[in-house]
């Protein structure tokens, strides 16, 4: 049976040759032409050619079946039509990172397909089931008011009647996940476990709200407004002004009635306040009568004058940015007229000063005339001194004009801040008792 073989020349050109025996010329295993002049010169990278013996039919191609390949006369043209065998190449890093991208089986290459979200509440509420989960180390007086409330509605589902028993201690320390807690309340719980309920509560707001946890409370409290809370409800104030109170208890900061109304009146918004005083509501009546009626009041007020007030608040920041606008659009500096924009700089020396420089001088002026004079503290520093502050309250006093029973809020004072011609002197109960004779 003849067979017919591919053999290369020194050239390099494949040639065909018939022969009876399938041994007679080797085959080299590599087919693509080589720059070298020799066939037994193997080039680096390229196999080595392989005998015939090892795998005789590897590219001998029966001729009673198959006819062999058509070589032309162009070594090119039979280039195309011999398979090569491409050397195995070493993965580069980026397809060897792309192959392990689109591979989800490889445990090598196996990338995380989720982050831990960067944005933690600071409580969650899990239900009635389960008591509140705390995961800030320190929380704002309002937050903590809710944690206590969905606390205290869990130990009443698990029918637990003391909130200072040791079960309910225990699981109060238990709500505090964040590390420091957790550390702070592992390291004293049995000391915490064997204190009065007082002292407990005061360990529980110092550590969460902070050492100064009732100058936190109190300052909360005053800088709480009407329209501040949801809806702009006076309920909703007024309950949110008391939780905060409630927290307070047993301290030096706790309010009386009498202080609680006078914050609460100073606290509602000026249009609040307007209504109330056409309805004849009067600041001098008890605090629960004053409360009753401003609740009452309040639906009306929110149904019926709060959209008014709204349509008109929103026309007039309308007329006022319309009249900044045209007032920036008609404004030069140094008396510059229009028909004189580019006024050089040394026919400017003996121009008048610009009104600015004219009110500097003016205020230069008026603080050399009151260089003898005393001021009266602001209320942050009135606030610092909690005898003072309530002095504040239970006369009645104006925050601007600092006037006893004055009987109006400072935003609808028209006063101004007092200026004495002797230092101050802080304020005592006989000035309280004098002037409410």
């Amino acid at each position: 049976m003849s067979l017919v073989s591919l053999s290369r020349d020194q050239r390099g050109r494949f040639t065909r040759t018939a022969s009876a025996e399938p041994s007679q010329d080797p085959v080299p295993s590599v087919l693509s032409p080589v720059p070298s002049q020799s066939s037994t010169v193997t080039p680096s990278g390229t196999p080595a050619p392989i005998e015939p013996a090892a795998d005789p039919q590897s590219l001998d191609v029966p001729g009673s079946s198959h006819s062999g390949p058509q070589v032309g006369p162009s070594s090119s043209q039979a280039v195309s039509q011999v398979p090569q065998l491409v050397p195995p190449r070493s993965p580069s890093p980026s397809s060897g990172s792309s192959s392990c991208s689109s591979s989800s089986s490889s445990d090598d290459c196996t990338l995380p397909c989720h982050t831990m979200s960067s944005t933690t509440p600071s409580w969650i509420n899990p239900g009635i089931n389960k008591p509140p989960v705390v995961n800030a180390r320190i929380l704002k007086p309002h937050e903590y008011v809710h944690v206590r409330a969905c606390l205290n509605r869990h130990l009443n589902h698990k029918d637990i009647s003391d909130p200072y028993s040791e079960k309910a201690r225990n699981l109060t320390m238990t709500c505090f996940q964040s590390e420091g807690s957790m550390n702070f309340f592992d390291t004293n719980a049995e000391k915490f476990l064997k204190l009065s309920s007082t002292a407990f509560d005061d360990v529980i707001k110092a550590h969460i709200l902070g050492s100064d946890w009732v100058e936190i409370v109190t300052d909360t409290m005053d800088s709480t407004r009407l329209d501040d809370v949801d809806e702009r409800s006076f309920d909703n104030f007024y309950n949110t002004i008391s939780s905060l109170n409630r927290l307070l208890k047993n301290s030096p900061g706790h309010r009386t009635e009498d202080s609680l109304k006078v914050l609460l009146q100073q606290n509602i918004s000026e249009d609040f306040a307007h209504f109330l005083h056409e309805k004849k509501v009067l600041k001098s009546l008890s605090f629960t009568d004053w409360v009753d009626k401003a609740t009452a009041l309040d639906a009306d007020f929110r149904r019926f004058e709060r959209p008014k007030l709204d349509r008109i608040a929103l026309l007039e920041s309308k007329l006022v940015e319309a009249s900044k606008r045209s007032g920036a659009s008609s404004h030069y500096d140094n008396g510059q007229a229009r028909q004189r924009p580019f006024t050089p700089i040394e026919n400017t020396s003996s121009r008048p000063a610009s009104s600015t420089s004219y009110r500097s001088s003016n205020n230069s002026s008026r603080n050399t005339q009151n260089s003898n004079a005393f001021g009266v503290p602001s209320m942050a520093k009135v606030k610092e001194d909690q005898k003072q502050f309530d002095i504040y309250m239970k006369g009645e006093i104006c925050r601007k004009c600092r006037n006893w029973m004055a009987g109006h809020f400072a935003a609808e004072c028209s006063g101004d801040k007092p200026v004495l011609s002797v230092p101050y002197r802080p304020l005592t109960l006989d000035d309280l008792n004098t002037r409410s004779r």
